[in-house]
């Protein structure tokens, strides 16, 4: 099957190869990362790389299960780099899945030690890649995130000639899987497709590694979290709610499972940040689904609240942008994003609909505080007309400005 180009993320593997560091991609599962491995291997063909300097390994394939520990990694690809001919150029490996390997992390920095291999590797689960980096890679690496597809790169994905509306109906309802999105607007095909992904996570890259003892428990807390999306989460309430539903539960294991969520990469957490103090502020954080198929799924394919639904979509496409995204507090009112990269900050609010008048000052209260202060001020939304500017508050509609990246 011909490979999608994803030129965000093939660009920054470009621009990285050969460069003394190993290359950590990393995402939920499914996302497109083994895809860009692929891309990548393409790349250094194309570029001339002989084929038997570019080793592929894919720990979750079956010829590579006997895999288990760092000195059968290690044996594997020194074989394989033994057995290609000689010549000047550099080995390129590429390790796919590489925290299936018990002490994946002591094979790999034999090799960077070696000088002669670019090392490009994947993961699924954050603590387990960050705990083991840490151990004897710290400094010597670099993070890729992946991300599901944005809306923009749907669009271009699906191929399909529809409105922005009806493109986006699409992405709000199935989300930005590659294999979801390929199925197209077949329903029971897409939902087969999200439930079998989120069973693959739970069980590869939740489950096995920490201690879900209560899988009810969980479930309700995943499903709680992607129902509220966008509002802020209160460990107390939550405790609370279990225990009225007599799944009785600590806060600490409450905690523990909604960290679970986000190492794997299926939902994102936005602190709240006060912007005055100039400080994080405990608790209270809000969770977004890293994607909107995943979240409609656990949930059953409810009607959407497109206000909600929209929020999740903004906050996702500032962090494929490559900014920092957290909730703002100013005074008693709430930024919905306060969105950094470097030297550039972005203050965003997110609602469906503009055109009630006590709607509209709502929104822009939260930014009128911020008279003064360096940065963009944006209001998206869904409406196609009253755009336009408020004295430095921009008025923009949501699907324009995601498309335009």
């Amino acid at each position: 099957m011909q490979l999608k180009e994803r030129p965000l993320y093939l660009d920054k593997l470009i621009a990285f190869q050969d460069k003394p560091f190993i290359k950590v991609l990393v995402g939920m599962r499914r996302c497109g990362k083994s895809s860009l491995l692929h891309l990548f291997a393409d790349h250094l063909r194309a570029s001339g790389i002989p084929a038997d300097r570019i080793i592929s390994m894919n720990m979750e394939a079956a010829e590579y299960l006997p895999v288990t520990d760092s000195d059968a990694l290690l044996s594997a690809i020194t074989a394989a780099m033994d057995s290609a001919a000689p010549a000047s150029s550099r080995f390129y490996l590429l390790l796919d899945e590489v925290q299936l390997v018990d002490g994946w992390e002591r094979a790999v920095n034999a090799l960077r030690a070696r000088n002669d291999t670019d090392i490009y590797l994947t993961g699924s689960n954050a603590y387990l890649l960050s705990s083991q980096l840490a151990t004897l890679l710290s400094g010597r690496y670099v993070e890729i995130r992946i991300y599901p597809l944005s809306f923009s790169e749907f669009a271009r994905f699906s191929g399909e000639d529809l409105p922005k509306e009806a493109l986006f109906t699409r992405y709000a309802t199935y989300g930005g899987l590659p294999p979801v999105v390929e199925q197209g607007d077949e329903r029971m095909l897409a939902q087969t497709v999200l439930s079998g992904i989120y069973n693959t996570v739970f069980v590869k890259d939740i489950a096995q590694h920490n201690q879900i003892r209560n899988v009810a428990v969980f479930s309700d807390i995943a499903r709680y979290i992607a129902d509220t999306a966008g509002s802020s989460v209160s460990i107390v309430n939550m405790e609370n709610r279990l225990r009225a539903a007599h799944r009785k539960t600590s806060s600490d294991t409450i905690e523990r499972y909604l960290q679970a969520l986000v190492d794997a990469f299926l939902f994102y957490r936005a602190r709240r940040f006060d912007l005055k103090g100039g400080a994080f502020l405990q608790g209270l954080e809000k969770y977004y689904c890293a994607d909107l198929g995943i979240k409609n799924m656990l949930l059953g394919f409810p009607d959407r609240d497109f206000g909600f639904t929209l929020e999740n979509a903004v906050h996702n496409e500032l962090l494929v942008r490559g900014f920092d995204a957290q909730v703002g507090k100013t005074g008693s009112l709430e930024v919905d994003f306060v969105a950094t990269m470097g030297e550039e900050s972005l203050y965003v609010q997110v609602c469906a609909s503009l055109l009630d008048e006590s709607t509209r000052e709502r929104e822009l209260a939260p930014l009128r505080q911020l008279a003064g202060r360096r940065g963009r001020k944006i209001v998206l939304t869904y409406d196609t007309i009253g755009l336009g500017w408020n004295g430095d508050i921009e008025i923009a509609n949501a699907l324009d400005w995601m498309l335009e990246a």
